[in-house]
């Protein structure tokens, strides 16, 4: 692809504030940013409407909960997506995206670097190309304006990327951080201390109202320093039920508690939406009651 192509493509991505119709009384309600951490049982996705509807989906779940994952988009989203982020190449992140791909389509799939081959890494490959969707490579600091005032940038992956570590594809997973107005979310992927140590040593701003708890919660991430640096007032674990690997880990959930952060899980709560106007957060859990939460 063209230079020229390129930046055309990444520019799909900004767009203009669109204000809604005031309501009765003259006065304007606040456009909002959403996003939606979506049940896809034992995997992660995430579904980001910026304020001028802009769509980003974030890692798409395992290749079991494509048709719950694509019935959720044609729902919540109009399709083509503006933007696929895959944090890294484990199909429990990555298995739905082919069936997003081939109906709810994408205008750009932004890929972790970090190589995991398999089959059905291979047919997502194959249906990108067929849909003639461009693939970029995730870049740390790389920043994607979604419009209306927000803003999505890469804090990894890591450079060189990580090595010697326990799992050198989780701990190279690209790690994100949303903004707008004073709201603030971090998507950590399969991040492992490893992770959260580098971030941490290099001066990356890391704190979030809203958390993507890494790893589904398990042992290998979510370390007390890094939790305390976040400081989330709210934690997402996604997760499945009952599933074979005990996410999340019961040290975990002690370490979020103590630093204060409500824990939300998809295997509990269903999927969990949390909508802001840049100031205060509007939590919903599918199985569960509306929260507010003030921005610090």
């Amino acid at each position: 692809m063209t230079a020229k192509l390129a930046r055309r493509t990444l520019l799909l991505l900004a767009g203009l504030l669109a204000l809604s119709p005031a309501p009765a009384g003259g006065a304007r309600e606040a456009p909002r940013l959403r996003v939606d951490f979506i049940d896809v049982g034992q995997g992660d996705a995430a579904l980001i409407t910026s304020p001028t509807g802009k769509t980003v989906l974030v890692d798409g779940g395992p290749h079991e909960s494509s048709e719950a994952l694509v019935s959720f988009l044609r729902d919540h989203a109009r399709g083509p997506l503006d933007l696929v982020v895959l944090t890294h190449r484990h199909a429990d992140h990555f298995g739905g995206l082919r069936a997003v791909i081939e109906t709810t389509g994408a205008l750009l799939f932004m890929d972790s670097p970090k190589p995991h081959p398999g089959r059905e890494r291979e047919r997502l490959m194959q249906a990108l190309e067929r849909r003639k969707v461009p693939v970029r490579s995730a870049t740390r600091g790389r920043e994607i304006d979604l419009g209306g005032g927000a803003r999505l940038t890469l804090l990894t992956p890591p450079e060189p990327a990580l090595t010697r570590v326990r799992d050198e594809v989780n701990a190279n997973s690209v790690v994100l951080r949303l903004d707008y107005g004073r709201s603030s979310f971090l998507f950590t992927g399969d991040a492992e201390t490893a992770t959260e140590r580098w971030l941490l040593d290099g001066k990356a701003d890391v704190h979030a109202q809203v958390l993507k708890v890494a790893h589904h919660g398990s042992s290998y991430s979510s370390m007390a320093r890094f939790l305390q640096a976040v400081r989330p007032e709210a934690a997402v674990i996604s997760v499945g039920a009952n599933n074979e690997y005990r996410h999340p880990a019961p040290a975990t959930l002690r370490r979020l508690e103590s630093v204060g952060a409500r824990v939300y899980r998809t295997d509990l709560d269903g999927s969990v939406t949390v909508e802001t106007d840049g100031q205060r957060l509007s939590i919903r859990a599918a199985h569960g009651p509306r929260e507010a939460v003030g921005a610090r």
